[in-house]
């Protein structure tokens, strides 16, 4: 019917053309015909378009061969023939035969579909096959892009399991899952792509959805379901949805809120009863308690039950599976006394309506324990160090109609001490005990509870106290000012200090060490405040390689550190020695570091105050540093750090010379090189550190061992630098100077000595001649060149120095070096045990 009405009113627009051709004519003096070639319209029937105002193409033709002058009335009609808006474009004069190219354009197009006719007013052909005076098409011209969601009922929850499948609750229960749906409805004629989010606040949980990739055709909707992992609780769910992305600039519903009520589940519904037979035992005896509970609920209870007294003892705990319906009897023993009873299930819920936990009063004549005095125990023992013992009493009276029994229970952490059941007769009072050590320091909570199996505790029966522990008390040992004189013997102080803290006792044993074996003289009992404490001894003439002391404590837990010692016994000519640290700075030192090494100088004997050169050498013999030791100020042992360079090699010997008093002293150490860092790491070369100490203490006892060695072999004769042999001094006040060929050192050596010089500086060895020597006088050298300087000559005959083997400590198996001629005792670094150097395994 559209079609009709649409082609009556053409009709009439053209019988309206048909009257007005006569003016027309009038004005048409050249007689051309043109018309549209109906295939050159560049809109296709059907076509869709953004815009209200539309541009097209066609071709117009002269067909008559004369000129002519046309314009086009363009309309755009509804599809029911209603014209909606219609204007005229005028048209170039065409010439005889002419082609013209024209553009068109229809304006006010509405949404939806309307009808565009271009049609030819003037001087027109008559149609054929190909052209035509009009042509037409119907366009869609699209509604923009109007995306929105449904109304707030349109969103939508429904409980589901774990699994993802529907409870079949008509309302959302606590413990369910939930799948939510919403729509979202495009209401215009542009595809739309976007997303949207989920919001939902349960109580304390929050969770956000994430929809991405959501399309929705042109004038149609989509439902959107998701799937959130939240597991409901009982209260208000709240939700948000918001759509994502381009939403068109078309008004709509882009946001969404609002709640959901989560009901409780189906619950179980339990009841209880409970009896005893407290009727028919005295206090202390055994009493049987009766439980029978049942499940009401339309669900199955699964969990378990606990019954206990109102103290916290509990009686009994097992599992509980009751279906609906089914019911359960306990039965379980202890000893009897007035209390109160109570059993609750645990490991499920119940529904409100449930008569649990269940109680039962026990009533009997019994004992009554209450306290005589505090009402918290009183600690003794303070102020405590870890290790320590803190100990607690409390006074009890027995207010009851019975005799029983309490007792005392200390608990710290994961310690917990039980004292002595004490037995008070019906009004009697007594005291109770309990004693727990402290295995932290820092700040403790002691708990501290009264028990009795056969009474009541009337009052305060548990509490906590706050004890501040300090850390562990360390006693060290030193021995110190060893002398030996003819008339008095070995004489000797042995310094002990204790840390700060308690008063300690300690027993202190002393003695001296031969032939491997300790033999201790002494032994005492100290009591010892903390500080140093100085003690003397005397031992009088004693056969000994070394004076020993050690210290142990006596019912207290001691810190770390060394409890025991030695000393070597002096000699009449002054020794000296020098050690080399555990460690350098930094431990672990690579090719071309600024180390620092810590040298250790020490001298026993007759005291000398005199300062030498040290040279610093590495495995090839290349110098690494030459320092002058450090001033003695008095005492027998003096330190030093020195810096050096530090050479290559994965594991470093170093060895130090050091030319005192016309000797040559020299000591060796092995250090751990570190490896260039190749990627980052915060992790300390702990085995780095313990191979380096372990290295560096057996390089220090060996060298100590050498020299105790040589020492007792020759009675304390001073170290030689370069030989076993001992150095031939040439009884001669007479002296002259030589010069030694290789380093150009003066030495001074006596007039009527020929043999071998050894230069002091380069260790160089030249042979000397003898002169013809004055007459003696009657001053002796050493009183008549005292300033002189003396030099060692020696013979020529240099022995091979011992090969060093590794022996294995055999109590700790640590790993020692030791000459392989060596046949003396041997002292562990690592845990101080001494053994003789053929017990050692090799």
């Amino acid at each position: 019917m559209g079609g009709g009405v649409r082609l009556a009113k053409r009709n009439n627009l053209l019988m309206i053309l048909l009257l007005l051709l006569p003016v027309i004519h009038v004005v048409q003096a050249q007689g051309g015909a043109v018309l549209i070639q109906t295939d050159s319209f560049s809109l296709a029937d059907g076509e869709t378009v953004q815009d209200a105002n539309v541009s097209a193409t066609l071709v117009l033709h002269e067909g008559m061969g004369a000129s002519a002058n046309v314009s086009i009335l363009l309309l755009v009609e509804s599809m029911e023939g209603e014209v909606v808006s219609n204007r005229t474009q005028q048209v170039p004069e065409l010439s005889a035969h002419e082609t013209l190219n024209l553009t068109v354009t229809f304006v006010g197009l509405p949404y939806g579909h309307s009808v565009l006719n271009a049609t030819l007013v003037g001087e027109v052909g008559a149609d054929n096959t190909t052209h035509a005076a009009t042509v037409s098409v119907s366009v869609q011209r699209l509604r923009p892009l109007a995306v929105s969601l449904g109304g707030t009922g349109s969103v939508v929850a429904e409980g589901v399991d774990v699994n993802g499948d529907a409870t079949g609750n008509l309302t959302l229960r606590d413990g369910d899952r939930l799948a939510v749906a919403f729509p979202v409805i495009n209401n215009g004629d542009v595809n739309w792509t976007g997303g949207a989010t989920l919001d939902l606040v349960n109580g304390e949980q929050h969770e956000t959805v994430v929809v991405s990739n959501l399309s929705v055709l042109a004038a149609a909707s989509t439902v959107v379901e998701v799937a959130p992992a939240m597991m409901i609780g009982e209260g208000l769910v709240n939700w948000w949805v918001n759509l994502t992305g381009e939403l068109g600039a078309e008004p709509g519903t882009h946001t969404l809120n609002g709640s959901w009520t989560v009901a409780p589940p189906p619950l179980p519904l339990l009841n209880g009863e409970m009896s005893s037979d407290a009727g028919s035992v005295q206090a202390g005896e055994v009493m049987t308690i009766s439980l029978y509970v049942w499940n009401n609920g339309s669900v199955a209870f699964q969990g378990g039950l606990a019954c206990s007294n109102v103290d916290g003892e509990l009686f009994n705990s097992s599992s509980l599976n009751l279906a609906p319906g089914a019911s359960q009897n306990w039965s379980f023993t202890t000893s009897a006394k007035p209390m109160v009873v109570s059993c609750a299930p645990y490991s499920g819920r119940l529904d409100s309506s449930s008569a649990m936990p269940v109680t039962l009063s026990i009533d009997m004549p019994s004992a009554v324990f209450e306290s005589a005095g505090s009402s918290v125990p009183s600690l003794a023992g303070g102020p405590w160090h870890k290790g320590d013992v803190v100990s607690a009493n409390m006074l009890l009276r027995n207010t009851g109609s019975l005799d029983g029994r309490v007792r005392l229970t200390l608990t710290a952490g994961a310690t917990q001490s039980h004292g002595e059941w004490v037995a008070l007769d019906e009004g009697a009072a007594g005291e109770i005990f309990a004693s727990l050590q402290f295995l932290n320091d820092g700040q403790q909570t002691l708990s501290w509870s009264l028990e009795s199996d056969d009474g009541l505790v009337f009052g305060e029966a548990s509490g906590n106290l706050t004890v501040t522990v300090r850390p562990q008390q360390s006693i060290s040992v030193a021995i110190v000012g060893v002398e030996e004189t003819s008339e008095d013997g070995v004489q000797f102080a042995v310094h002990l200090n204790l840390d700060e803290g308690v008063e300690r006792t300690v027993l202190l044993q002393v003695g001296y060490e031969a032939g491997g074996a300790s033999v201790f003289l002494q032994e005492n009992n100290l009591q010892l405040q903390g500080g140093l404490h100085v003690f003397t001894f005397a031992f009088g003439e004693v056969d000994a390689d070394q004076i020993v002391a050690q210290v142990a404590p006596v019912n207290w837990l001691v810190g770390p550190g060394p409890l025991a010692t030695s000393a070597s016994l002096p000699d009449s000519n002054t020794q000296f020695w020098v050690e080399f640290g555990a460690t350098t700075d930094p431990i672990r030192p690579v090719q071309g570091d600024e180390t620092q090494i810590d040298l250790t100088f020490q001298q026993s004997g007759p005291f000398l105050d005199a300062q030498g050169d040290l040279w610093v050498t590495d495995a090839y013999g290349t110098r690494l540093a030459k320092v002058t030791s450090p001033s003695w100020n008095g005492g027998s042992q003096a330190s030093l750090t020195v810096n050096i360079v530090w050479p290559k090699g994965s594991n470093v010997g170093l060895q130090a010379t050091w030319q005192i008093d016309g000797q040559l002293v020299s000591s060796e150490a092995t250090y751990v090189s570190g490896e260039v860092v190749v990627e980052s790491s915060n992790d300390l070369p702990i085995g780095a550190i313990v191979l380096g100490l372990a290295l560096g203490g057996a390089a220090v006892l060996l060298l100590r061992l050498q020299g105790q060695r040589g020492s007792a072999s020759t009675k304390r004769t001073p170290f030689a630098a370069a030989s076993t042999a001992p150095p031939t001094k040439v009884a001669s006040n007479e002296k002259r100077e030589v010069s030694c060929p290789e380093c150009d050192r003066r030495l001074r050596v006596p007039v009527s000595y020929a043999g071998t010089v050894g230069c002091p500086d380069c260790s160089h060895k030249f042979a000397v001649e003898a002169q013809a020597a004055p007459a003696p006088s009657s001053t002796s050298t050493s009183d008549s060149d005292d300033d002189d300087e003396v030099v060692e000559v020696q013979e020529e005959a240099e022995p091979t120095p011992a090969e060093k083997v590794e022996v294995s400590c055999p109590k700790c198996a640590q790993t020692l070096r030791i000459p392989g001629t060596y046949a003396g005792s041997v002292r562990c670094p690592a845990c101080t045990h001494v053994f003789k150097s053929h017990e050692g395994v090799r």
